[in-house]
């Protein structure tokens, strides 16, 4: 992908096979051992090191999350009903559910800088704003955030102090959060944060040098996203564009909290990065399509349509495939993790996905609310894996979603006009 004249780089994935004619494996055990037993030891170590750290005693550890739940009203029960969720949403043994919730709390305790680029803050304010936060939105309220503009009391000279402070007294080992693009053009002045007027560019990169790890928190962080789509005045570019270190891309306009916070507890769980796919998102969140685990999926195989807002279709939530939903080529977890408290997604409020998870999404899907073929737009291949994805143009596979929905759509009417000849002619006969 292209942002301007900037070629941006993507992280590739590190699961290689040892043997090229095996295809890659996601390991649910994270390539800690291939002893089981092995692997709950070394989380256990670990966890037990991190809360002797974070935590001043025992009373500090044991009342640490139960006051910020309490606070919120949610109830320690509530808190381990959501645990269990998150772990197998992360794709782990159930025996990780006790120690999914030690890294969240752990978590809390995290030192942390967050960074503003050139973004809307969409993703803070989904954040913050809610009014009844889930589990996963609490935690990331009350994070150990040393620097984040937008809700830090410290200001000029002193915010800067802090973040440098943070970036000495925690190197390697604080989290580094980046929202919204770089812009590089004149040297990046187009964005200067600060007293001293320091660029983003400048700022980017002396945060993630150190970082323990560095998250790029929705498209624009991730792909460059809106302020990199053409043509990009301001050369902005994606976070991995401007460091050498591994870079976790948490794309989407929001980002789910579910995937920021299921990262950052694998994070503290194992050490490491989860296994990304060749775009540097976490393959258990974005390993498949939104179209595969829709609930109007079923409509697509019948070939019941949405053709016009407001029809009799729509009405009965048919699929927005003819409406430019552009679900079957985007590849997230936004139909099983949900939004609002885990009560809706895109396609469930009445619009299709407009494919904010994917790299260049603005230039390339739209126009979002005109049929896919009447938009005359080129999709990626869809391929089985989502690493194929976004290596092709319109290839086969995706000539086959539309063509089936062309054929089932066709098909369908084709069936009602036979049926209402069959009834206009049994009429007839029956006058007669």
């Amino acid at each position: 992908m292209r942002n301007g004249n900037k070629k941006t780089r993507h992280v590739t994935k590190t699961n290689k096979p040892s043997d090229s004619n095996t295809p890659p494996k996601w390991d649910p055990l994270r390539r800690i051992s291939d002893n089981s037993a092995e692997v709950l030891k070394k989380v256990d170590e670990r966890l037990d090191s991190l809360e002797k750290e974070y935590f001043k005693d025992k009373g500090d550890k044991d009342g640490n999350m139960g006051n910020i739940l309490g606070f919120h009203g949610v109830s320690r029960r509530d808190f381990l009903k959501w645990t269990a969720v998150l772990t197998s949403t992360l794709m782990l043994p159930y025996v990780f559910r006790q120690r999914v919730a030690r890294a969240a709390n752990i978590l809390t305790r995290t030192p942390f800088i967050w960074l503003d680029m050139s973004d809307c803050m969409g993703n803070t304010e989904a954040f913050i704003r809610t009014a009844h936060p889930t589990p996963a939105e609490i935690i990331l309220n009350y994070v150990s955030v040393d620097y984040m503009e937008s809700i830090m009391a410290a200001a000029g000279y002193q915010a800067e102090a802090r973040r440098v402070e943070t970036i000495r007294k925690h190197k390697g080992k604080y989290i580094l959060v980046v929202e919204g693009s770089i812009p590089t053009g004149l040297g990046g002045k187009f964005l200067t944060i600060g007293a001293k007027g320091e660029t983003g560019l400048k700022i980017t990169k002396e945060a993630a040098r150190d970082a323990g790890i560095i998250i790029a928190i929705g498209n624009c962080a991730s792909y460059g996203g809106i302020p990199a789509a053409s043509p990009n005045p301001t050369s902005a570019v994606p976070v991995s564009s401007v460091t050498h270190r591994q870079v976790i891309n948490i794309p989407a306009c929001p980002a789910n909290p579910v995937n920021v916070v299921g990262t950052l507890v694998e994070y503290i769980l194992v050490g490491k990065a989860p296994d990304l796919d060749n775009l540097g998102r976490p393959l258990w969140a974005y390993g498949g399509r939104l179209h595969d685990n829709c609930y109007r999926r079923g409509h697509f195989e019948a070939g019941e349509f949405v053709r016009r807002w407001g029809d009799e279709g729509a009405k009965k939530q048919y699929c927005l495939y003819m409406m430019g939903c552009k679900g079957p080529f985007t590849w997230n977890n936004c139909t099983t993790v949900e939004y609002n408290q885990d009560l809706s997604f895109p396609m469930r409020a009445g619009h299709g996905c407009i494919g904010c998870s994917q790299p260049a999404f603005w230039d390339r899907m739209s126009p979002f609310e005109k049929p896919n073929a009447e938009a005359k737009i080129f999709f990626p291949a869809v391929e089985s894996t989502a690493d194929g994805f976004g290596l092709g143009l319109f290839g086969a596979a995706g000539a086959g979603i539309a063509a089936h929905a062309i054929y089932s759509g066709v098909k369908r009417e084709r069936d009602k006009h036979k049926e209402g000849k069959g009834k206009k002619e049994e009429g007839k006969d029956k006058k007669e």
